[in-house]
Order: structure tokens, then sequence, then C-alpha cells
């Protein structure tokens, strides 16, 4: 029974889920670069929280991918380039500081990009879409803690 759900997943869908784990895994990455470079503890946690929900709901979808029939050896986790090299050529950018937050900003956009991407796949699975909704309103929500945080300390 479980053989043919798995044969009928859409490669279309597969290849959009792929995505969103690798961005997933790179943001991740991203997020832990720059709290190791953030001098604010309250901040440097916050953006550290923001890591560590990547990698739970990447290793939420990642079952969820290989119940569908997708396969693992296609994402090793811990060799993923730098989000960096893919929203900002200017590599100056990630080494200032006044700049850290922007870039998880910038990590922001094109992370909401790829969810919104899956969220409209018409031919989404309800207890995927589901899960991606959660995921999706929790990222949101750790972003906006990070903007409020940010907003506050600056006023100080």
């Amino acid at each position: 029974m479980i053989a043919d759900f798995v044969s009928k997943t859409p490669k279309a869908i597969l290849e959009k889920l792929d995505r969103l784990l690798e961005t997933l895994h790179k943001v991740r990455e991203t997020f832990e670069q720059t709290a190791s470079s953030i001098h604010n503890q309250q901040i440097r946690y916050t953006v550290l929280g923001l890591a560590q929900e990547s990698k739970q709901y990447a290793n939420e979808l990642m079952s969820h991918i290989e119940t569908l029939g997708g396969s693992r050896e296609k994402f090793p986790i811990e060799s993923e380039p730098n989000i960096c090299d893919v929203l900002d050529d200017d590599e100056s950018a990630c080494r200032e500081e006044k700049d850290r937050l922007k870039i998880c900003t910038s990590s922001e956009k094109f992370l909401l990009q790829v969810y919104r991407e899956v969220l409209n796949e018409p031919f989404l699975y309800d207890n995927i879409r589901k899960m991606i909704r959660y995921q999706l309103n929790g990222i949101l929500h750790s972003f906006a803690q990070l903007k409020l945080l940010n907003a506050s300390l600056r006023k100080e």
C-alpha cells in the first residue's frame, strides 16, 4: 500500500521539496556563521535559534521526502555552500558587522520565496502543505523576533 503512494509522487513536487531542503541547509549555515561574528549576546542567541529551527525543519522535511520516494544522498548536511555566495557577490558584505543582520534579512527573503513556491504547487499533498505552512509561520515568527530585538537595541 505504501509503495503505491510512493510511486505516485510527482517528480515536480519532489524537486520543489528538494530545493526547499537545500535552501534550509544553506540558511542554517549562514545563520551559524553570522551568529559567530555578532558581539551582542541577545542577537547572537536569536540568530542561533533561527539556525536551530532551520535545521529542525530540514530534518523534518527530509523525513517526508524519504517517505515520498526521494533520496537522502543528494544533500550532505555538512558541506553546503554559504548563502552569501547566492545572495551577495560582495564578500566584504559578509565580513562587516553592521551588515550581519542585512544578510539575515536577505536570507529571510530568499527562504520565504522558496517556501511560497512550494505552497503554490497545486498537487502538493495536504499533510505536506500543512507542515510547510507551520514551518513558514515559525520562520516568520522567528524573523519578527529578530527584527524587534534589533529595533529595540538600536534605540538604546
